[in-house]
């Protein structure tokens, strides 16, 4: 289930470093806390992280999370520091899989200079790139595992800095030890809406398609983000509660455009990042309740309609609805049955409330006890061999 409204906390925080506005998806794509909805590596493909600081003359140092499809764990997490215009571009691939195609070692990859070599104190740069590896091999060393073959990625603002010369070409050691002098608790006027990033996924045979990240603004963090330490939107000392990011995200329902047939190719993606991931059995904690579950009807574009079973899952049954993880993806004419139509739109509803396991849940924990729908990012990837065209987008929320 959801995580609860930390009222006490975030009144703390809000008394000692100011007033927070309230939490939303940003309008023009910048904010101060990014998510990229869906990786993918494994079997070929490898996916492109792009964040960028609009700020002409604020030095940002954010902190990219990559975090697990079933439980939300934060998996991999490093620091990129930003100049004014400033841009960090990575890529993550998979170089070692198990026969099964899960990754067993993955690494991501940057000349940018935004970014440290790993163990070290200086910077990549093109001829001494940055390699992050994690190999489940060497896990019992290094305590990182590989990546999951998905999952979705955060790239929560730190802090920004007024550092001299207030403008492009700030020397990245600056930013650096601006960041190493600041105070645990970040100010609210210290996370301007500044940060526009997007995530480029290719496969082979398929092509690359670029989706631009979400982006809430005026999330207003308060930690001052370090490495080796745990960040995310359930720490009890961040100023917004997690039920208001929820508020930010919810919807009832999401139209899917699909097309299907020879040449063609349609998903749809589901990320519920408000899900998180807690290691004790601990009432409102981990485990949560079976998964988020979602009924669709699909159409055509002639207003026909499917009628029957709607799902059909492996191993499961055909079924009127399905059951996700916290980052999933189907197969339209596939996992969704869209039966002999060739192009239209599903509409996906939120089946809840859903009980849960160890949960007491009460009106006064949370705004969205009882209320239909999820904090959900919902999109849609259609592959065209025809017409050489590869499309990701956001699904729109419907009413």
């Amino acid at each position: 289930m959801f995580k609860k409204r930390y009222v006490a906390a975030a009144a703390c925080a809000l008394a000692m470093v100011g007033t927070a506005s309230a939490v939303q998806v940003s309008r023009d794509g910048t904010g101060d806390f990014l998510i990229a909805p869906a990786y993918f590596i494994g079997g070929g493909m490898s996916t492109d992280l792009k964040v960028i600081n609009t700020s002409n003359t604020e030095s940002v140092v954010a902190k990219v999370v990559f975090r697990d499809q079933v439980t939300s764990a934060e998996v991999l997490d490093f620091l990129i520091y930003l100049s004014p215009s400033d841009v960090w571009t990575g890529k993550v691939s998979c170089e070692a899989a198990d026969a099964n195609g899960q990754c067993t070692r993955s690494v991501v990859t940057s000349a940018d200079d935004s970014i440290q070599l790993e163990g070290s104190v200086l910077f990549a740069s093109p001829s001494t790139p940055a390699h992050i590896v994690s190999d489940s091999a060497t896990a019992g060393n290094t305590g990182r595992v590989s990546l999951p073959n998905q999952g979705y990625v955060e790239v929560l603002m730190g802090s920004a800095y007024s550092v001299a010369p207030f403008r492009p070409g700030v020397a990245k050691t600056n930013i650096l030890a601006a960041h190493e002098a600041a105070a645990a608790l970040v100010p609210v006027t210290a996370t301007p809406n500044v940060l526009s990033g997007d995530v480029t996924v290719s496969a082979p045979g398929v092509g690359s398609a670029t989706l631009p990240m979400l982006a809430l603004a005026d999330y207003d963090n308060s930690d001052n983000v370090r490495i080796g330490r745990l960040s995310g939107l359930d720490l009890t000392t961040q100023r917004t509660p997690v039920a208001d990011v929820e508020e930010a995200l919810w919807s009832n329902n999401f139209a899917v455009p699909y097309s299907v047939g020879a040449g063609k190719l349609s998903l749809a993606t589901f990320t519920f990042p408000t899900k998180l991931t807690y290691n004790g059995r601990q009432d409102g904690q981990y485990p949560f309740a079976a998964k988020t579950c979602i009924t669709a009807n699909v159409f055509d574009n002639m207003e026909n309609t499917i009628v029957g079973n709607i799902f059909n899952v492996s191993p499961l049954p055909p079924s009127p609805q399905t059951c996700l993880d916290e980052f999933q993806w189907l197969v339209m004419g596939g996992n969704i049955n869209t039966g002999n139509f060739s192009e239209g739109w599903a509409r996906v509803s939120f089946q809840n409330p859903y009980p849960a396991v160890e949960q007491t849940r009460t009106a006064t924990d949370s705004t969205n006890v009882g209320r239909a729908g999820a904090p959900a990012i919902a999109t849609y990837m259609i592959k065209d061999t025809a017409a050489n065209r590869f499309t990701w987008a956001y699904a729109s929320k419907t009413r």
